[in-house]
């Protein structure tokens, strides 16, 4: 039992942690609502992670993630090798585009934005650099269902699906046919299941074996998803083609 206590902690920090990042600033007692953790044990990690130097707190009383995080996301991204081309690839799409484009990788039951290139006027997308999406909603998401899982065993086994929007698919058969259609077709087209007004196509970026590396996708309106979809398809398939040679290549360069 001793044993387990530490990781329970760390579990517990990484909740308040993840609410802080996915919500932004919040009071001790809204901490507690998100995560389900007392109020006292919130207290406790707010402190611990001022201690630290991870997290602040405003005039108001409320938990805010500090800027030292920018640095350690910054090193996660440059651990990652395998993507180190990946942000030219990027700007390019988006210029070419004029739309966001984003590099996201399966982690769990989520897709986690790893890197972008913010397109133009466009400050309501869900995803950014160290968000996630569920595998249920979003161009990234329901591509990374399709491709790095088992359909059957994540609708028995993952997470509540709760709607992010009216269009979210959350209906066992809907997702299957989602993901039969997704990998019949090679992409996802997302129209705003993740949120409204929004759209995205997202592509899979493979290794060699055919396990998936990552997904590419280009998101804006979902009215310029829907008229320029073949554009946007053809100038993301351009770019899956560069990151793949890119990642396959790093990744079967053996270490020394």
């Amino acid at each position: 039992m001793a044993d387990r206590k530490p990781m329970r902690v760390l579990a517990n920090s990484m909740a308040v942690v993840e609410a802080l990042a996915e919500r932004g600033d919040l009071s001790p007692a809204e901490l507690a609502e998100a995560t389900g953790l007392p109020r006292p044990s919130v207290y406790r990690f707010i402190d611990g992670l001022r201690a630290v130097g991870m997290a602040t707190t405003t005039d108001e009383n409320r938990a805010r993630l500090s800027v030292k995080w920018l640095h350690l996301a910054d090193a996660a991204r440059d651990a990652m090798t395998e993507w180190s081309g990946a942000r030219r690839i990027l700007d390019a799409l988006a210029e070419r585009t004029e739309q966001t484009a984003f590099l996201t990788v399966p982690r769990g039951d989520e897709a986690v934005c790893v890197d972008w290139a913010p397109g133009r006027g466009i400050g309501v997308l869900t995803l950014a650099p160290g968000r996630s999406l569920p595998l249920y909603a979003g161009g990234a998401g329901r591509l990374v269902l399709a491709y790095a899982r088992d359909v059957d065993e994540y609708l028995a086994d993952g997470p509540e699906r709760r709607p992010l929007t009216s269009a979210t698919i959350v209906d066992a058969d809907a997702l299957r046919e989602d993901v039969e259609r997704t990998r019949s077709q090679g992409y996802t087209l997302s129209l705003d299941d993740a949120t409204i007004g929004i759209g995205a196509l997202a592509f899979p970026v493979l290794g060699a074996d055919g396990a998936l590396l990552g997904c590419l996708s280009v998101a804006g309106r979902s009215v310029d998803v829907r008229e320029r979809q073949q554009e946007f398809t053809d100038a993301a398939r351009a770019a899956v083609a560069e990151l793949t040679s890119g990642a396959t290549s790093e990744l079967a360069t053996p270490l020394s």
